[in-house]
């Protein structure tokens, strides 16, 4: 709406209106406004300009009507009752509504009267439908009033005496506060009374209220009226509503018997000190109906509706008293309690709880020299803006923080922003309620200096001078004059108001004030305001909310351990890792001598064990045997399947058997590790044997590659490159990609200082020798690949890894399968680390290499990952709650810093998962696809929070001492195996 009322007078705008350039530039601005908000068009409403402006008027409405309906807005526009100097028709041409305002018969200025007698209010309309189109004529009907000050017979009014407007519900208040009865005239058929102030004037009161808005509404129906407009929002008779939509309706009246209160507050008595008085209770009222007419022609009040009343208190002439919210600060507060020392001047703090744990010193030290401590909430909440059970415990956390740091209760309360201090509606009351009901007191502010304020920071001298002009005596407009003086130790810079202090207190004193404690200004004690705990069980109840407190603080703290340890175990992953991975991936392997490498072709076993595998045994051992390799044998131990895998084996390598390239066993089930020892005692003369999974594939040059790693007798095992062979969905893709930058990247750093902790069941090659005298593969881990390696190790021998012995093995394909394996592999780790625990940062690569790295990459980081993202979820929450609820306080820094450690720790494991992905070997004809390094970041929040739950249940289940079975996958037979004579390389979908 777009109006010419300056606020306190209506502004000649004829000469604005008959200038051309004068209302383009207004349409500019108009257009310009509309098209920040999602606005539906504009209303005018142009009063009082003389008849010359009229011209220009109508034309700014065409204007702006073609600027609007463009744009597909509507045009609005506010008209007098009845002014025969008025062009309606001109006016209403443009317009797509026209608002006739069909009130104020009688205003402030002119003789007291009714604000819209009925026969009034209906001659207008009979004018206005004969001149304005029904269809855009909207009929604006009043609820509001008029406080006429009536001039005594002898003298003058004096000067601050003024008419005014007044509410319905100030209008029902008057009334009761002068003992006056309403009475309905019956000619003009509004409410009237009459009453005499405290200085003895007569003052005449008319307004309207609901009953008046129904006789309206009703007239306004007989002539074709059917749209209606309210003025004023928020003043009217609350009954109104139930009747704003059915006026027409036989039984609307009698809703209007029971009458709602008014949302105005009853302020009573002086000072910043709040104490509600009354609740709202509803009055009710008899009426009286014409049934000829259907108007109401009287209306009787049994009882008047009553709103808040709000006692106010704490008002001295010659008092103040010193308040300080939003510590305690660590910089700020401690100066202030300098000052105040030094001055012997008291204070009341109200302090934030969380800051109050934060620097419970300062607390103490306040507490200890005197001064007052209130309850601020515990997080700095807008309390209109948050339910009554948010407030309670915001203020009982606070409450119990100072109970358990203090040893008392506090009874002091402002709610932060000065939400409430000075409540205008019921709306803003309705919180004071819930304080009040909970023990507390609510203190205002009157005095405020703005010391607050940040852009621009008010000076010292400012503050001061703001202060000394709002002291008693208050003039009657000084809404800011008071007792009690708002500064501020927390929330910002307050070096200013550290500077305006020794100020202001002289200052004070020299107006003859003197600076005493908020429970003064109330005529209460200290221990009033601030009662100690009264019962033994209350204190034991302070204690152990102070174990709670600290308990918080802990937490806090380890938030941001959690994330320096996280950054830092990356960090040292990638660094550590990364630094021996590279240099593994460019350094040249020198095995041995070329001739003595060339040469070494010892005999080798392939042992692949298997149970319930018919599905895929065939392929794996026809891969075994398509080795280049010349010298080797290939052992299946079948592990008492209960499918066909033994009758699968002997069909499709019967002749192979024959020919001893195959041999194929069987015994009772007894798990992998016992069918790998069955298989070694049926090595014979073999010097090493390769190990397989019977779901894998291994390339032709695989075996190849292996065996001359074994020309240093100091090598007891090779682990080979394990990939995933069934890229057939996300869960696949993403192990594929965990292959690479997790197993393989150690593996590939490891293997510099011979120290590589697992040789992987899908692809290892291990020296006969070593493996007996490590006593063979043990029972007592579901791990026993693990076991074995750090066995090996611990024995001195050197366990290295061949990238380029390629094998594709069959990967879970959905997060069940994936949770159950990666469940048997962290149980079997977990029970192999602490198996050789006993040389752990005391001997060889087992101790100072292999071990730490299990430990620190494989336990504690996958620990740590997820309650990063947790701690970051919650902390990125908890900010922006912080941020809705108070944005003026709320202090991005920390925020800012926790993105900081959160963005540190992504971009550095994306860079050792992109090295890890980089350092792969490529070959022409199996060459990893690029795009699967762009799943890291989706891998990095879903399918990784996987592996550490598995991880937690891994330490659960070792905590409790349960044992571990063997859970057997389902195999699918996905990945392809081409016959070495039609390829160089293995498929893999």
């Amino acid at each position: 709406m777009v109006n010419n009322f300056d606020g306190s007078e209506w502004v000649d705008i004829a000469d604005f209106l008959n200038n051309v350039a004068a209302r383009a530039r207004f349409r500019q601005q108009v257009e310009l406004f509309l098209s920040t908000d999602r606005f539906r068009g504009l209303m005018v409403d142009f009063e009082a300009f003389p008849k010359a402006g009229q011209p220009g008027y109508v034309e700014l409405l065409n204007e702006l009507s073609s600027d609007l309906h463009a744009r597909g807005m509507k045009l609005y526009v506010s008209v007098p009752a009845h002014n025969e100097e008025f062009d309606y028709p001109a006016t209403a041409a443009p317009a797509d509504g026209v608002v006739v305002m069909n009130y104020d018969e009688h205003y402030p200025g002119a003789a007291s009267g009714p604000v819209a007698s009925q026969d009034w209010f209906e001659k207008n309309l009979k004018f206005a439908v004969t001149v304005i189109p029904r269809e855009k004529l909207i009929c604006a009907i009043a609820n509001y009033g008029y406080d006429w000050v009536l001039k005594p017979k002898k003298g003058k009014l004096p000067t601050n005496e003024k008419d005014h407007s007044v509410s319905v519900q100030e209008a029902w208040l008057a009334a009761r506060d002068s003992d006056e009865d309403v009475t309905y005239d019956d000619e003009a058929l509004n409410p009237h009374f009459s009453y005499l102030d405290e200085h003895s004037l007569r003052h005449d009161v008319w307004f309207l209220d609901a009953v008046t808005a129904l006789n309206h509404m009703r007239a306004a129906q007989t002539l074709g009226i059917e749209t209606f407009a309210l003025w004023r929002l928020g003043g009217e008779d609350r009954s109104l509503w139930r009747v704003w939509d059915v006026p027409g309706d036989l039984g609307a009246a009698a809703k209007l018997r029971s009458v709602p209160p008014g949302q105005d507050v009853d302020m009573e008595g002086q000072g910043e000190i709040l104490r509600i008085e009354d609740r709202p209770t509803p009055g009710t009222r008899d009426l009286t109906i014409d049934p000829a007419t259907k108007l109401i022609t009287d209306e009787n009040f049994q009882s008047m509706p009553e709103p808040y009343r709000v006692g106010r208190y704490g008002y001295s002439p010659n008092k103040v008293a010193l308040t300080f919210d939003d510590g305690p600060d660590p910089e700020w507060t401690p100066k202030i309690l300098d000052v105040l020392k030094r001055e012997q001047a008291p204070a009341a703090f109200f302090m934030i709880g969380l800051q109050a744990d934060k620097f419970s010193g300062i607390v103490e030290r306040a507490y200890r020299e005197g001064h007052e401590i209130g309850n601020h909430t515990f997080t700095h909440p807008d309390i209109s803006n948050v339910s009554p059970t948010y407030v309670k415990v915001e203020l009982n956390l606070t409450e119990r923080l100072f109970a358990s740091r203090l040893g008392i209760r506090t009874v002091l309360f402002r709610p932060p922003y000065s939400i409430d201090e000075e409540p205008d509606t019921a709306d803003q009351v309705r919180p004071l309620e819930i304080t009040q009901d909970l023990g507390f007191t609510t203190v205002g502010d009157k005095v405020d200096p703005g010391d607050w304020h940040s852009n621009p920071h008010r000076s010292a001298e400012q503050i001061v001078a703001d202060v000394l002009a709002h002291l008693p005596p208050c003039a009657a407009n000084d809404p800011r004059c008071g007792n009690i003086i708002l500064l501020h130790d927390g929330g910002g810079n307050r070096g200013e108001t550290v500077r305006a202090l020794p100020k202001l207190i002289d200052g004070l004193r020299a107006h003859g004030f003197s600076i005493v404690p908020v429970h003064e200004l109330l005529g209460k004690t200290k221990a009033d305001v601030m009662p100690p705990l009264p019962t033994a069980l209350d204190r034991w109840g302070a204690r152990l909310n102070w174990i709670s407190f600290w308990l918080f603080d802990v937490a806090q703290t380890g938030i941001v351990l959690v994330f320096f340890l996280g950054d830092l175990l990356m960090t040292g992953r990638l660094v550590w890792i990364g630094t021996f991975a590279i240099y593994d991936r460019v350094r040249e392997k020198i095995l041995g001598k070329p001739a003595e490498v060339e040469s070494y072709q010892p005999k080798v076993a392939v042992l692949i064990p298997a149970y319930n595998e018919e599905k895929v045994i065939e392929r794996t051992v026809r891969a075994a045997l398509d080795s280049h390799y010349p010298n080797l044998r290939v052992i299946v131990i079948d592990d008492g399947s209960r499918d066909r895998t033994l009758e699968v084996s002997r069909a499709a390598f019967r002749g192979e058997a024959a020919d001893g390239r195959v041999l194929i066993l069987t015994k009772p089930n007894a798990g992998k590790a016992a069918a790998l020892n069955y298989g070694i005692e049926h090595i014979q003369d073999a010097e090493l044997f390769v190990g397989i999974d019977a779901d894998t594939i291994i390339a032709s040059d695989a075996i190849a590659r292996l065996v001359p790693h074994f020309v240093n007798p100091k090598v007891g095992a090779i682990a080979g490159n394990a990939k995933v062979g069934n890229r057939v969905n996300l869960w696949t893709r993403w192990q594929a990609l965990e292959y690479i930058t997790s197993q393989n990247f150690e593996r590939r750093a490891l293997d510099v200082l011979g120290a590589v902790s697992v040789v992987p069941g899908a692809i290892g090659a291990w020296r006969v020798s070593a493996v007996r005298e490590a006593g063979g593969y043990q029972l007592d881990t579901v791990a026993e690949d693990a076991d074995l390696t750090m066995a090996l190790l611990r024995r001195g021998y050197r366990v290295e890894y061949e990238d380029m012995a390629l094998a594709y093995t069959e990967a879970p394909t959905n997060a069940s399968g994936l949770m159950r394996q990666r469940f048997r592999w962290s149980f079997g780790i977990l029970q192999a680390v602490y198996k050789h625990s006993g040389v752990f940062a005391r001997k060889g690569a087992l101790g100072f290499v292999a071990l730490p790295n299990i430990v620190i990459f494989q336990i504690l980081l996958p620990l740590v990952s997820p309650l990063i993202d947790i701690m970051f979820a919650f902390g990125a929450l908890w900010y922006f709650i912080q941020k809705h609820f108070h944005p003026d306080s709320t202090d991005p820094a920390s925020f800012h810093k926790l993105v900081a450690f959160f963005f540190a720790f992504l971009v550095i494991d994306f860079l050792a998962s992109a090295l890890a992905f980089a350092l792969e070997r490529r070959r022409p004809n199996d060459k990893e696809d690029p795009w699967l390094l762009s799943h890291v970041w989706l891998q990095r929040f879903a399918y990784r929070q996987l592996f550490s739950i598995v991880l937690f249940k891994t330490l659960k289940r070792a905590l409790e001492g349960r044992r571990f079975a063997w859970d057997k996958l389902e195999r699918t037979a996905a990945v392809s195996y081409v016959p070495a004579q039609n390829r160089d390389q293995v498929n893999v979908p």
